[in-house]
């Protein structure tokens, strides 16, 4: 300027005038980096809170999983329980079969049809003590049958246990004979009951046991009343 024959007070005008120039334009880039920055900021904040419901979304569908497994596995064990009564059921319906083929055809009793009526198995069945009659009442007031107690005889069927049941008649008495042989245990059983038609003081048509013979002894009396007491707990049960 002073070159160009600039006088000091063009000069100085003319440095002010730069001067404010230069300093207007360095408060704008501040203020544009004072901007940049708050937007930077909140947009940062805004990819962390995106983030944090990512997170608490996968959370949530881990949980979610979690319960559809559990609930899934209960569901296979039902089913399974489900199958395993269903072959039980199936297994116990060829047995009934068997045994009415066996009643059917007469085997076990030389051949000829034997076997005792509807009514006779289907009566309440007793035992006799001090002139009293005991028999086995379940729910719905239904009484233990003798054909009751061949179910559960029949029942203990498997593969390990096999039960043969025959009947014969005998001085007016029927005579139920269950062979019995368990060959996990190597074991064979021999049991012989003996039933008649009774009618009680109260005129009532019930099936007295009146011999229980296991393995070629006589069971006492006692016996005869620990097995009704068991009965009991498993008509009921």
């Amino acid at each position: 300027m002073f070159n160009d024959n600039w006088s000091t007070e063009q000069i100085e005008r003319e440095l002010a005038l730069k001067f404010s120039a230069l300093m207007n334009d360095q408060q704008s880039d501040q203020s544009f980096d004072q901007r940049v920055s708050a937007e930077g900021v909140q947009g940062l904040a805004g990819v962390l809170s995106k983030m944090s419901d990512v997170l608490e979304n996968q959370s949530l569908f881990r949980s979610e999983i979690r319960s559809l497994r559990d609930e899934v596995a209960e569901l296979r064990g039902e089913r399974q329980e489900s199958e395993r009564l269903q072959v039980e059921r199936v297994e116990e319906l060829e047995r009934e079969v068997a045994f009415l083929r066996q009643r059917a055809s007469g085997e076990g009793s030389g051949g000829d049809i034997d076997f005792p009526p509807a009514g006779f198995l289907a009566a309440p069945l007793v035992i006799s003590s001090e002139g009293e009659y005991l028999g086995v009442l379940g729910r719905g007031k239904k009484h233990f049958s003798l054909e009751d107690f061949v179910h559960l005889i029949e029942r203990k069927v498997s593969r390990d246990m096999a039960v043969d049941t025959s009947w014969r008649r005998q001085d007016g008495h029927w005579v139920l004979v269950i062979r019995t042989e368990d060959s996990d245990k190597q074991r064979e059983q021999n049991i012989v009951l003996v039933a008649k038609k009774t009618i009680t003081p109260s005129k009532n048509t019930v099936t007295e046991i009146i011999r229980l013979n296991i393995d070629g002894n006589d069971a006492p009396d006692a016996l005869l009343l620990t097995l009704f007491r068991q009965l009991k707990s498993v008509f009921n049960g």
